[in-house]
């Protein structure tokens, strides 16, 4: 189900993903995140008006494959980074491949760098997409409508997906697509 969310990603969808174990902490790290292609601004508007309804200054946050390049190209450091906490500043790479999900202001970021082993599936979606884009990273915000809890169960993630604009979410192991 992993590969179906990428295949849409790479054709430019938005992909909700509530899958294995919510997360402990401050932010959405995977199992239950708003995953799309960082490198258009497009993708901003739809998210905050069609799902988050949201703020537009309200900045967005990538995740990054950590392997030798990405870390170091995009941020200029391959200081570990694994949950959005540490902000970065941004090189040209990254405000070319990672412009969505960046702080439009001073173009500095607050990444996920992923590991493969901390969630396979995950990281399965993010590698697909940089083996056929050459980019390293995507826009991941929480799955939640605006000034809700992030979700939690199947219940609260069908209630986001059934009131807002996300056509496509990965649920377990199923894809769940409007028409």
């Amino acid at each position: 189900v992993d590969t179906l969310a990428a295949d849409l990603i790479l054709k430019g969808e938005i992909v909700a993903r509530c899958r294995g174990p919510m997360e402990f902490g401050a932010r959405a790290l995977g199992n239950r995140s708003i995953l799309c292609d960082a490198r258009s601004l497009n993708v901003v508007n739809t998210i905050n008006q069609a799902i988050k309804s949201r703020d537009f200054w309200m900045p967005f946050a990538p995740v990054v494959v950590a392997t030798d390049d990405y870390p170091d190209h995009y941020f200029g450091t391959t200081a570990p980074a694994p949950y959005m906490t540490m902000a970065f500043d941004t090189t040209q790479m990254a405000r070319r491949d990672l412009r969505a999900a960046l702080h439009q202001s001073d173009y500095t970021a607050r990444p996920q760098i992923l590991e493969p082993s901390w969630n396979p599936g995950y990281y399965s979606i993010l590698k697909k997409f940089e083996t056929e884009t050459g980019c390293g990273g995507m826009l991941n915000t929480s799955f939640n409508l605006h000034g809700s809890p992030i979700v939690r169960t199947a219940k609260d993630a069908l209630h986001v997906f059934f009131n807002s604009g996300l056509k496509h979410m990965v649920l377990g192991d199923y894809l769940v697509s409007k028409k």
